[in-house]
């Protein structure tokens, strides 16, 4: 029997009917569709800065629109209820138009059928794993793997394979819980939900309206754009820097593909270090890390130590990585996780700042000063974002005075 309850802190759930009663099979079919469309939809990403060599704002453009377009796109798709399925044809189509790389308006149509495809999978995937929100890090590896589609005719695999998951993603009915664990006891028992241990749940469920109102949103939006500055920088210039640094094209590939994958594969196992340890905090130390890896390397690069240049590609990829895996959890820790991911969408448009600031301004500063000066804003950056996620504090929790 259909019901609906609620918990500690008011949220309603629907409980009473399973996956398989709604869809006819398991939700993690739900949940394989949309990484394998991710995977796709994400090589554009990685094409624009490595399939046209040297044309940097062409990524920029990618990037910027698809960060921007997250946003709208998800929330026209909700105020129109447009079917999964239809969005993600069309995010098909476009994406097979940006795969073509002839230039800035397939930059822009890619990186809008991209964010269709970003926008349909999280929503889709958040509705159907309320309880297991570490799923949203293999959506978003699965995006950040993209990379491995290089070789491959990509407009006629988008086209297809994209529309092939729009089939099989359907959305559950508003609010739906599965049957275990019970709701109440997720929301207040540690011993069920570990992520309680050191994730305090938002005070209260904010819209994107009022999220624009809080201070905490400001700083969390200069914690993501100097994340992605510093990864889209590497993602750019890291083959142009290996091959500028001695090495042969063959060891360029080699580092790209260390740096992309180990991005995507920390993705998938980083909702594990967040509920262990805190979001707040595995972001920090992640951003801190990140910023060493930077460093790293430069100094690989100036005394040509090849296994020292893939340790720091791997440590640049894979904090960077956790950054983009723990973002759907830190935008909920702090702003509630009503209205979807549509906050999580408005957080994430600080992605279009930051690869303006990460590929189009550095590119002068590579030019004049070299690749070492635009990997120590990477540095400095990863820093500055660590900084602003100390200062994130939950909106509406009193700041509670020590008496003297």
């Amino acid at each position: 029997m259909v019901s609906e309850v609620t918990d500690f802190y008011g949220r309603r759930y629907r409980v009473g009917e399973s996956d398989r009663e709604l869809l006819g099979h398991s939700r993690n079919w739900v949940l394989a569709a949309a990484c394998v469309a991710m995977l796709v939809a994400g090589a554009g990403q990685y094409g624009f800065g490595l399939i046209v060599g040297g044309e940097y704002w062409l990524l920029a453009i990618w990037v910027a629109t698809q960060a921007v377009a997250v946003f709208p796109l998800a929330w026209l798709r909700e105020r129109l209820h447009v079917r999964p399925t239809l969005a993600m044809i069309a995010g098909a189509v476009l994406t097979a138009l940006g795969d073509l790389f002839a230039g800035a308006w397939t930059a822009v149509l890619g990186g809008l059928g991209a964010a269709i495809v970003y926008g349909a999978c999280f929503g889709v995937v958040a509705k159907w794993f309320p309880e297991r929100r570490t799923c949203l890090g293999l959506v978003s590896g699965a995006f950040a793997a993209g990379s491995v589609l290089f070789a491959t005719p990509l407009p006629i695999i988008a086209v297809v394979v994209i529309t092939a998951c729009g089939f099989v993603l359907r959305e559950p009915p508003p609010d739906w819980w599965p049957a275990k664990p019970d709701p109440r006891k997720w929301a207040l028992d540690k011993t069920l939900n570990l992520s309680l241990k050191h994730n305090r749940p938002a005070i209260r469920r904010y819209t994107p309206g009022q999220l624009l109102r809080c201070p905490t949103s400001a700083v969390m939006y200069v914690l993501v754009a100097c994340a992605a500055a510093a990864w889209l920088f590497d993602v750019a210039y890291m083959a142009a820097f290996v091959a500028s640094s001695g090495w042969g094209y063959a060891f360029a590939a080699v580092a790209v593909c260390v740096l992309t994958l180990a991005s995507g594969a920390a993705r998938w196992a980083t909702g594990w270090a967040g509920e262990r340890f805190g979001v707040g905090r595995v972001v920090r130390g992640a951003l801190a890390l990140g910023a060493l890896g930077q460093l790293l390397l430069i100094v690989a690069g100036q005394h040509q130590a090849a296994v020292l240049l893939v340790f720091a590609a791997l440590v640049v990829g894979t904090t960077a990585g956790c950054c983009y895996a723990l973002l759907p959890a830190l935008v909920e820790a702090h702003f509630g996780d009503q209205a979807g991911l549509l906050n999580f969408g408005l957080v994430y448009s600080a992605k279009a700042v930051g690869g303006i600031v990460g590929i189009g301004l550095t590119t002068a500063m590579v030019a004049t000063y070299g690749y070492a000066a635009g990997f120590l804003l990477a540095a400095g950056l990863g820093v500055l974002g660590a900084l602003a996620g100390g200062m994130l504090r939950q909106p509406g929790v009193p700041r509670l005075l020590v008496p003297a």
